[in-house]
């Protein structure tokens, strides 16, 4: 019974990845797949490719890296790659050596200053604590790791290139490539019933080649070539064969074809159908792996398995397959852009990856622990429940993976506000690109800035989810801003509280006590009390810095007073010729927080809360 774990992955200057980064991943005891999230060009296949060659599924020689592996293509960048694994002990073919994955694997990339020299992976036994890159650990290599990666089951499938992982003949080079070729070729190595029928196979299949060729054209053909070969040796009396491949290789021939609506007459090949198709056909090859491995704990490694699948085959093959193979006791760790293709309330299995100011790629979230919020229901002690299922419905299950998929996020109270803030934006940036005369389409530009940058603007619906969604944001280091309306008076406000630290205070709270309701009406005592609660922790959670406030809500600012909150009304109102905003909708804070403000006219930041 093989078992292959990995426990932890560290990187640096490794093409994207400049500076240090280590990854950790649960433990065997977590039954759920391991997701690598992040936008394009964050570094999710490098992060990938550096398991690969650390564990030797892709094979490194002396001219494995080159000057475009090594970070910002700087000679002195040398490529740094350690990883962590445990695994069982495995006798090998002979019966006697046997192969061992446990301890480190460490990628050496040898330079002289000037040119690339070679490389290597070096693996330490168990005992051997890496605290860094450098050093010597002679005495600690592992030589029985050498070659061990082919008596464990590691499969690695990129589903970009889902055609070539179906092909089971090998390369002109007589390689395997395909991971459908190399379980194929495994399952004949180490069947024994396939084994003791070898021969009795060969003998028929050379008798019915005899039998079928006898007499035939094809045979006389045969004949031909081999008298004039035999002249062309000079006499050299040789035997030409046509026939069938060696036994191994009979069964890489052999294709898959595949019946559709239970036509057993005409088969198509696998390889004539669409990539998505192709898709499904390979989640039936992994799951048949995962059922003939009952007593293996496989690692398995997907390259975005969502490309070409509906978002429905998506879910379908994220809770069926990957938790399927997780459940089992296999390791699952795959790259993905697809929000179908992960449980963002699962925290333990999620890796989110950015690319910093420096253009180096960074560990935004890796954390194996559980997530925590404070703030409960009072009746249930539960953060979202039943209870609470339409706000879930409308906030937490809609924004989650757009989160995790965003550097940035704007939180904003209702759908109105989202209407009003995307078309701020977009004259914001229309007027920071003015005078940039690089920019030829600025009215497209500015259309899709906050796509290119990976900004998302999130509607909450209210102060007690925003609550929730700022303490995830800070959870899984998102990026945000908040812009709320105002609940009570400015002017009372104005005249109590002094700096945001007063704002800690619960007397200064508990003398806001005539505060009225929209129909001038003073607001219940049990209604005050939640509205202070409700509005303290939103400003103590967001922090002064991160938080706008429209004074006393967005219809205000705008200037629109009616009190139908008519959207086509509003979208009117901003697009009339005589509509400006300001800093009253649209702060300094927040051009600074999407990136649209000259250096030159920055000041220090003020906070704006209404008071």
């Amino acid at each position: 019974m093989s078992k292959i774990r990995i426990n932890s992955i560290s990187i640096e200057n490794y093409r994207s990845f400049g500076e240090r980064q280590d990854f950790v991943f649960p433990n065997k005891d977590y039954k759920k797949p391991v997701s690598i999230i992040g936008y394009n060009n964050a570094g999710k296949s490098n992060l990938m490719n550096s398991i690969l060659y650390a564990l030797q599924v892709n094979f490194v020689s002396k001219d494995t890296f080159g000057i475009n592996d090594f970070h910002n293509r700087n000679i002195d960048n040398i490529p740094q790659i350690i990883l962590s694994a445990t695994s069982s002990t495995e006798t090998k073919f002979d019966g006697i050596k046997q192969a061992i994955l446990s301890g480190y694997h460490r990628l050496k990339v040898l330079t002289d200053g000037d040119i690339i020299e070679g490389s290597k992976i070096e693996s330490l036994n168990g005992l051997a604590q890496i605290q860094n890159f450098s050093g010597s650990f002679v005495d600690d290599l592992n030589y029985q790791a050498f070659g061990a990666t082919r008596y464990f089951n590691i499969f690695y499938i990129n589903f970009h290139n889902i055609k070539e992982e179906i092909v089971t003949q090998k390369t002109s080079w007589g390689n395997l490539k395909s991971f459908l070729g190399k379980h194929i070729q495994k399952i004949i190595e180490d069947d024994v019933v396939m084994a003791d029928k070898k021969e009795a196979f060969e003998d028929e299949v050379t008798k019915s080649t005899k039998d079928i060729l006898e007499g035939s054209e094809l045979n006389k053909f045969i004949d031909l070539i081999r008298k004039n070969y035999i002249t062309n040796l000079r006499n050299d009396d040789c035997t030409v064969d046509f026939g069938l491949p060696n036994y191994e290789d009979i069964f890489l021939k052999m294709m898959f074809k595949i019946g559709l609506n239970g036509d057993k007459e005409n088969l198509v090949p696998i390889d004539h159908f669409g990539d998505g198709y192709i898709s499904m056909f390979v989640m039936a090859v992994i799951q048949a792996i995962a059922e003939s491995n009952t007593q293996d704990e496989c690692l398995f490694l997907f390259e975005e398995p969502e490309s070409f699948l509906h978002e429905n085959h998506q879910e379908y093959f994220y809770k069926t397959v990957l938790c399927g193979l997780a459940k089992k006791g296999h390791q699952v760790i795959y790259t993905t852009h697809s929000d179908k293709m992960l449980d963002p309330f699962d925290t333990k299995g999620l890796i989110r990856l950015e690319m910093d100011k420096n253009n180096q790629t960074i560990k935004k979230y890796n954390d194996v622990g559980e997530f925590n919020y404070e703030e409960v229901d009072e009746e249930t002690g539960e953060v979202i429940n039943f209870n609470r299922y339409n706000e879930f419905i409308k906030t937490i299950e809609p924004n989650l993976s757009r989160m995790l998929f965003s550097k940035k996020v704007i939180l904003v109270e209702g759908p109105n506000d989202v209407l009003v803030y995307k078309y701020a934006i977009k004259q914001k940036v229309l007027a920071f690109i003015e005078d940039n005369e690089t920019i030829i389409n600025k009215e497209q530009y500015a259309d899709t800035y906050m796509n290119f940058e990976n900004i998302s603007i999130i509607c909450h619906h209210g102060k007690g989810t925003a609550n929730y969604i700022i303490e995830l944001c800070k959870h899984f280091k998102i990026d945000y801003i908040v812009v709320n309306d105002w609940d009570f008076d400015t002017d009372f406000i104005d005249k109590v509280i002094l700096d945001f630290d007063d704002l800690k205070k619960d007397e200064i709270w508990e003398s806001i006590s005539q505060e009225t309701n929209k129909n001038g009406e003073v607001h219940s005592e049990t209604t005050l009390k939640k509205m202070i609660k409700t509005n303290k922790n939103l400003l103590l959670n967001s922090g002064v810095e991160n938080i706008h406030f429209n004074v006393k809500k967005l219809e205000t600012v705008i200037g629109y007073e009616s009190e139908n909150k008519s959207s086509i009304a509003i979208w009117e109102l901003i697009n009339s010729s005589d509509f400006n905003f300001d800093e009253n909708l649209f702060p300094e804070k927040l051009e600074k927080f999407i990136g649209i403000i000259h250096e030159s006219v920055e000041s220090e930041e003020q906070d704006d809360l209404p008071f």
